[in-house]
């Protein structure tokens, strides 16, 4: 379960946020950049003129890379890399982009296509096109716990010596802009999901216990549901916006819960853990949705931390699933939660 699973979390936030220290890429028209799409004149991608000829399925060029950019501007193409190649995420990126647009869904990309694409995208930057983009934070470095875990990773690697403080401090800065150096990337001091999957394959998860010396802290109270007096289970209530780990009827500890926005519905009732991924980013909805130590329970419903929870509080919502907002607890709770685990969700 050490790599990113893309494409299985289906409770992306409404609103992304990746914290207010958070470096976010923010679609603001840069530098056109030297390539052959920019350079092929008046009537090139990134000019805002229509587009010359028609994209589909197969083809091979410049041009869609810009194409694939654009849609993740768009939010219709959830990938951080772009290719010369027109394959079928791309297809189906430009149809549904087409059905949302009053467009005939043929996902080929003519001129009315890549007009309507234009209005809703900005003309891609040199690192874009160079997939050297920084994009967001993974997760929002005002997290400690994600902080001593990144920590940890980059001291296994190598390029930290410092202590697991959990602090964004300049050896940490110095450490990321190392690592980012060393993949080849701008030596930003940014963790963005790039720089991070790679992290993920050259360094193990610390434990919990490598990084703390006491389960998290609680002081909330929870009425529980009488089906969480006995076993091990993690017992959820939406009308009190609680969210206990609970066995053999005595709290492990007590968080904060948020659940799904209007439109979407956080499901009741009496459910199994089916399935465990702690680096879990959901693609579902368009955009790239970081769940991490997610444990899903009702098809691709999961309890998962949300740096967007976290930011935002109850003012934004998921698409089912019930959130965490703090790391260190997710982080604990996936430790001792396993699969066949029971998950009650009750008013």
């Amino acid at each position: 379960m050490g790599a990113v699973a893309v494409g299985v979390g289906l409770c992306a936030a409404a609103a992304q946020s990746q914290g207010a220290l958070a470096a976010k890429r923010v679609f603001a028209p840069g530098p056109q950049p030297a390539t052959a799409a920019a350079a092929a004149g008046p009537d090139a991608p990134g000019r805002g003129a229509p587009h010359p000829q028609e994209l589909r399925f197969g083809a091979q060029a410049p041009q869609v890379r810009e194409l694939q950019i654009r849609l993740r501007h768009a939010k219709y193409l959830a990938a951080y890399d772009a290719n010369d190649r027109f394959g079928m995420q791309t297809r189906a990126a430009v149809a549904n982009f087409q059905r949302d647009n009053g467009l005939q869904p043929s996902g080929r990309v003519d001129r009315p296509t890549w007009d309507a694409l234009l209005a809703k995208s900005l003309p891609p930057t040199a690192a874009e096109l160079d997939n050297t983009d920084v994009g967001p934070w993974f997760t929002g470095p005002e997290q400690r716990a994600y902080m001593m875990e990144l920590q940890h990773r980059l001291g296994q690697i190598g390029v930290y010596k410092g202590e697991l403080g959990g602090e964004l401090d300049a050896p940490t800065r110095q450490a990321i802009g190392a690592y980012r150096a060393r993949l080849g990337l701008p030596a930003s001091d940014v963790m963005d999901e790039r720089t991070w999957s790679n992290l993920l394959r050259a360094s193990r998860n610390p434990r919990y216990a490598e990084l703390f010396d006491a389960p998290p802290a609680s002081t909330l109270t929870q009425d529980l549901d009488a089906r969480c007096a006995t076993g091990r289970v993690v017992c959820i209530s939406k009308q009190q916006r609680l969210m206990s780990y609970v066995v053999d009827g005595k709290v492990q500890f007590t968080r904060e819960a948020r659940f799904a926005r209007p439109g979407w519905d956080s499901p009741v009732g009496e459910f199994r853990v089916w399935y465990m991924n702690r680096d879990t980013v959901s693609t579902i909805f368009g955009e790239r949705t970081p769940m991490p130590y997610a444990i899903f329970y009702s098809g691709n419903v999961a309890i998962h931390f949300s740096q967007d929870f976290a930011d935002k509080g109850y003012a934004s919502g998921s698409h089912g699933c019930s959130q965490l907002k703090d790391y260190q607890a997710a982080k604990w709770l996936y430790e001792h939660i396993r699969v066949g685990d029971r998950i009650v969700v009750y008013l």
